[in-house]
C-alpha cells in the first residue's frame, strides 16, 4: 500500500527518521520516500495549519499516488477528564472555525457546504470502520474521539471550556479535518493520530515546549505499531 505520513512540525517528523530516505522537494516542501514492510511511504513536514495540511495531503494524494493519508503529532486537550499525555484517535473531525455567524455565535457548518444560516445535514468527517477494526489489533487499548481543527493555537480555559460544551470534543488542533477533507473528496481514507502536548489552557504556552518530545514520540509509536497490521 502506499502510504503518505504527515506531520506539521519537526518535533513530530523526526521520529520516522527521514534523514535516511530518498528525498523529492515539491512547493517548498521535503517528501522523503521509503519503505516499511509491504508499504511504500512519502512522509513529509506540511507545516502548521488547515492550509498546509490541505496543500500536502493533495500532493500525496495527487503527486505520489497515496492510498492512505495518516497524520501523527500532537495536540491539545478540550475533555477535560484527559491528561498531557493522552492519546486520542480521531473518530470525528470538525473544523470548529468555519460556519456562519448569528447574534455573536460561530454555528460550525460541515467544512466545504454553504455556511448561511442553520446547517441542515451536519455530519462530521468520520473514520473509515475498517481502519478502526485495525488499529484496534495493533492497539487494543486505542481511545477514539471527536478532534476539532482551526487556525488558532488555544490558550484560554474559558474558550477550552466553551469548545468541549459545544462540541463534547476530546482534543484540538490546526490540520486533522482539512486532511479528511481532502482526503474524502479523492476518494482516499484518512487517520488522525494525536498525543495530548498540554490542556489548551493558560499554562499551554509552557506546557507545549515541555511535553512536545514525549508526546509526539507516543503518536510515532502507535503509528508505528498500525503500519505493522496494514
Amino acid at each position: 500500500m502506499r502510504i503518505g505520513i504527515l506531520c506539521a512540525i519537526p518535533e513530530e517528523l523526526r521520529h520516522f527518521s527521514p534523514s535516511s530516505l530518498s528525498m523529492a522537494r515539491l512547493g517548498g516542501r521535503d517528501y522523503f520516500q521509503g519503505k516499511h514492510g509491504s508499504h511504500e511511504l512519502t512522509l513529509v513536514e506540511s507545516g502548521i495549519g488547515k492550509v498546509n495540511s490541505a496543500v500536502a495531503s493533495t500532493m500525496l494524494i495527487h503527486h505520489f499516488s497515496c492510498e492512505l493519508l495518516i497524520f501523527s503529532g500532537v495536540a491539545g486537550g478540550l475533555d477535560p477528564s484527559l491528561q498531557i499525555g493522552d492519546l486520542v484517535i480521531a473518530e470525528e473531525l470538525w473544523q470548529h472555525d468555519y460556519g456562519t455567524i448569528i447574534d455573536q455565535e460561530l454555528l460550525a457548518h460541515r467544512a466545504g457546504t454553504l455556511p448561511i444560516g442553520l446547517p441542515k445535514e451536519n455530519p462530521p468527517f468520520r473514520l473509515d470502520k475498517e481502519l478502526k477494526v485495525k488499529i484496534q489489533q495493533a492497539h487494543p487499548d486505542a481511545y477514539f474521539g471527536r478532534i476539532l481543527s482551526g487556525d488558532t493555537f488555544l490558550n484560554c480555559k474559558e474558550t477550552r471550556q466553551q469548545l468541549f460544551e459545544k462540541f463534547q470534543a476530546q482534543a484540538i488542533e490546526m490540520e486533522g479535518a482539512a486532511i479528511a477533507q481532502v482526503a474524502e473528496q479523492f476518494g482516499v481514507r484518512c487517520m488522525i493520530v494525536r498525543s495530548l502536548s498540554d490542556l489548551s489552557g493558560e499554562e499551554s504556552m509552557e506546557d507545549f515546549p515541555t511535553f512536545l518530545k514525549e508526546a509526539a514520540a507516543r503518536s510515532y509509536r502507535v503509528v508505528n505499531a498500525i503500519l505493522e497490521v496494514l
